[in-house]
C-alpha cells in the first residue's frame, strides 16, 4: 500500500444542528492519539518490573481557523461547560475511518494584528471507538 498523506484525511463532527460536518478545509493540524494505562503489579520478591493491561484512552487535538463552521462547532464551549457530546469521526484514508462519542474538554481561541483567528480543541472518545472501512 502507498503512503497516506494529509489529503487523504478528513475528519467530522456535530455542528450545532447535531449534523456531521467536515472541517477538513478548516484544520491545519490535526491528532488522533491512543494510550494504555500499565498497571505495575511488582511484588517485594521480584527482581524486575512487572506489568499488567490497564484501560485504553484516544484523543483527539485539532487546531485551524476560525470561521462561522468552526464557531458554530466550537464557540458555545468557551461561555458555559457542556455535558452534551458529540459525534465525531476521523478519515485515515479510503475505507478507514475511527468515529465515536467525544467530550470536548478544552477550547482555544487565538490571534494577532496581522494573523488570522485560529481555535484549538481538545477531546476525548466516551466508550469505545470503533475502526471501520464505512464512514457515518
Amino acid at each position: 500500500m502507498a503512503n497516506t498523506t494529509y489529503r487523504d484525511m478528513d475528519f467530522k463532527i456535530d455542528n450545532a444542528a447535531g449534523t456531521l460536518t467536515s472541517i477538513k478545509s478548516y484544520l491545519n493540524q490535526a491528532d488522533l492519539d491512543a494510550a494504555l494505562d500499565l498497571i505495575e503489579d511488582t511484588s517485594l520478591a521480584d527482581t524486575n518490573r512487572s506489568y499488567l493491561f490497564g484501560l485504553t484512552g484516544k484523543t483527539i487535538a485539532l487546531s485551524g481557523m476560525v470561521n462561522t463552521t468552526t464557531e458554530g462547532i466550537f464557540g458555545p464551549l468557551i461561555n458555559a461547560a457542556t455535558s452534551v457530546t458529540k459525534t465525531a469521526e476521523w478519515k485515515a484514508y479510503t475505507a478507514r475511518y475511527y468515529n465515536g462519542e467525544v467530550l470536548l474538554s478544552s477550547v482555544r481561541y487565538s490571534g494577532s494584528n496581522g494573523s488570522l483567528q485560529t481555535f484549538s480543541a481538545n477531546m476525548t472518545f466516551d466508550g469505545a471507538v470503533n475502526r471501520t472501512s464505512v464512514g457515518l
